[in-house]
């Protein structure tokens, strides 16, 4: 926050300042928001990216920005998120995804039918880095049995939740073997939820504790998930070169 001085003609830090957040001012914005202009958002406006909780000017070209779903990820709309690095809102992926899909308008119309995803489709999201809203996973396909799709995302800020359990990275009832989460560094806000996953293992032994940044991390991986024992006879458990923190599945 800053403020002219009109003697020396210059800007300052102003230690007064507060910061608009809904109808009210604050002294710093909430730890999932960002500071713009006075204000605090859930996303920087174009011709700026996130840094230290700010919104500050790029250095040359932007990192490309793509907004999040309302509905679900489908073949009609999975092109939109080729090259993107920066998700804007939320990615889910459901049962419709590898189904089919047609979208219900409220003038009571539907969209034309868009066919079955297959997952090698959700290579688009490979260069994606940061989630602003939630990651959301509830889908089964033969070859979907993990989110390497996502190897390179560091982030998901949860400045939208889901509305189950306010997740900010949700898997149930999935086809999932393993997340491959490999670059998964923060989840500023929100829960963690992972169960009912039939196939899934290498789950428990993750230190989520140290990727969940709120002040009251929340962790629900209730017993549904494949059970250690079989992961164990499976041999679907983490090397003994991995560290304290666990792996997200086999060679990562």
């Amino acid at each position: 926050m800053q403020r002219y001085n009109s003697v020396n003609y210059t800007w300052e830090h102003n230690p007064d300042g507060r910061y608009a957040y809904g109808a009210t001012c604050v002294k710093a914005c909430p730890g999932h928001l960002l500071k713009d202009s006075g204000a605090c958002v859930r996303s920087c406006p174009i011709n700026k990216i996130p840094k230290n909780g700010e919104c500050v000017p790029c250095e040359g070209a932007c990192p490309k920005r793509c907004p999040g779903v309302m509905n679900l990820v489908h073949s009609g709309n999975i092109e939109t998120f080729r090259n993107c690095t920066v998700i804007d809102g939320s990615i889910r992926i459901i049962e419709s995804t590898f189904k089919g899909y047609n979208e219900f308008f409220p003038n009571k119309t539907m969209s034309d039918f868009y066919p079955p995803l297959h997952p090698d489709q959700l290579e688009v999201f490979s260069n994606v880095k940061e989630i602003t809203g939630y990651l959301d996973i509830q889908a089964f396909h033969k070859d979907f049995k993990n989110l390497s799709y996502f190897r390179n995302l560091e982030v998901i800020h949860g400045r939208i939740l889901n509305e189950m359990h306010f997740a900010a990275f949700s898997v149930v009832q999935s086809s999932l073997e393993s997340l491959h989460l490999k670059s998964l560094k923060r989840i500023n806000s929100g829960t963690v939820l992972i169960q009912l996953n039939k196939n899934l293992c290498f789950v428990e032994g993750i230190d989520w504790k140290s990727i969940i940044k709120s002040s009251t991390p929340r962790i629900v991986i209730p017993p549904t998930n494949r059970k250690h024992e079989v992961c164990v006879a499976e041999n679907k458990t983490c090397s003994g070169q991995c560290n304290y923190q666990g792996c997200w599945g086999i060679g990562s």
